[in-house]
């Protein structure tokens, strides 16, 4: 008798080798970003990401209950976290750090899909809220904390806790990305914090 092919959400068990806990989890990961990048956030569907990760649509189901949980989460896992970075004591190498950490993460595949999602945030009030309260703002409170640390040590003046001032380095490698479809360089990243955030944070 012919083995018996079992398919749940185009999912083949002879076909894909099942995979669980954390292998199953880069694979579902590594999905969402490969189709974000290839086919835009509007296109991207729980069927594609299945057969993509080799898994069945309703171990996806199980862990998300709609597109924009699943995007914003495993985006969020492959991006710098909010705690990668301990501070030094120093401002300048704090934000270093940081915006190099960020200026990384827009090359290659993840860069792509990043754009693909901001571009589509705008058009999804459902995935811009879960961005901005998963993705952004943890990531700029980090940064405040590194001013707020530079502030109390008499390095930056109180100013620089102003939400415009902490936005700022987050803004301008964003936008250097955007127009150049390149992540800024190390050196551009060390010119953004030289000539433009430690002037505007420093004491003065």
């Amino acid at each position: 008798m012919g083995e018996l092919a079992v398919e749940v959400g185009g999912y083949d068990h002879r076909r894909f080798p099942r995979r669980r806990g954390k292998v199953l989890e880069q694979a579902i990961g590594d999905a969402v970003v490969e189709e974000l990048a290839e086919r835009g956030y509007t296109a991207l569907t729980f069927e594609g990401v299945a057969a993509r990760a080799g898994t069945g649509k309703s171990t996806l189901y199980r862990r998300w209950a709609d597109k924009p949980s699943m995007v914003v989460d495993c985006l969020t896992a492959v991006l710098p976290g909010p705690d990668d970075h301990p501070p030094t004591g120093d401002l300048r190498e704090d934000l270093v750090n940081v915006l190099e950490a960020y200026a990384t993460s827009c090359a290659g595949t993840i860069g792509v899909a990043l754009r693909a999602v901001c571009g589509d945030a705008v058009k999804s009030p459902e995935l811009q809220t879960m961005w901005r309260e998963r993705a952004a703002e943890p990531r700029l409170a980090a940064i405040r904390s590194i001013i707020q640390a530079a502030v109390d040590r008499g390095e930056a003046r109180p100013g620089a806790l102003e939400p415009e001032c902490i936005l700022a380095g987050p803004a301008m490698i964003g936008q250097i990305y955007m127009a150049t479809d390149n992540p800024p360089t190390r050196d551009e990243v060390r010119r953004v914090v030289d000539h433009v955030l430690v002037p505007m944070y420093e004491a003065r």
